[in-house]
């Protein structure tokens, strides 16, 4: 696998580069980890057009085709990720005191979803990595391309060309970042978003 980066650009020509700067959210110092996201729309334009606005972005795009876009450089952070869950509370690997301090934040009486959520974040994102999990600050976003369906309140699944794309994505950045297997992980087991979001990716 022949590549080359350059001030956070990868250079190979399976990877189209269309750098959007006002996604990039200051330096990213060291990558732990990659999340899995699906775009929520039916096409690219919709995204690149979310990106022009400088809100939420990620590094990588997946099309429809297959066709990969760097769209925002890796030594650049990316606000992708959102507050996370408790990692050892979610995989039931929790210390006493670390499970008793999470029902503290998550049960709080008197304090709005909202504000718990925000509270147990902060309480996440103190610990190190891969005691938690990966938060804005230390990790690479990957967007595929697919809709979602309000009807049936569920993401369209990725097709064959994107989950080949992906693959030969994230072997790469696995490569160039010295990360394994499982330091991939779907949206959805990171942060609360809809269980469906990114199911259907595979990369191994």
């Amino acid at each position: 696998m022949n590549f080359d980066i350059q001030d956070g650009v990868i250079r190979n020509t399976r990877i189209k580069n269309d750098i959007y700067s006002q996604i990039e959210k200051g330096k990213l110092i060291k990558v732990n980890a990659i999340v899995l996201h699906q775009t929520g729309s039916n096409s690219s334009e919709s995204a690149y057009f979310s990106y022009k606005s400088g809100q939420n972005g990620a590094h990588f795009l997946i099309e429809k085709n297959g066709s990969i876009v760097q769209t925002a450089r890796i030594n650049q952070k990316c606000w992708h990720v959102g507050a996370i869950r408790s990692k050892c509370y979610e995989l039931k690997s929790c210390s006493v005191q670390g499970f008793n301090e999470v029902q503290a934040v998550l049960f709080k009486k008197g304090e709005s979803y909202a504000l718990r959520v925000k509270k147990l974040n902060r309480l996440e994102s103190d610990k190190d990595y891969p005691e938690r999990y990966p938060t804005n600050e230390d990790s690479i976003g990957i967007e595929i391309v697919g809709a979602f369906d309000l009807k049936l309140n569920q993401y369209e699944m990725v097709s064959r060309e994107q989950n080949i794309a992906l693959a030969w994505l994230v072997k790469l950045l696995q490569t160039a970042l010295d990360m394994d297997d499982d330091d991939i992980y779907r949206h959805p087991e990171v942060s609360y978003k809809k269980p469906s979001e990114a199911k259907s990716a595979t990369w191994k």
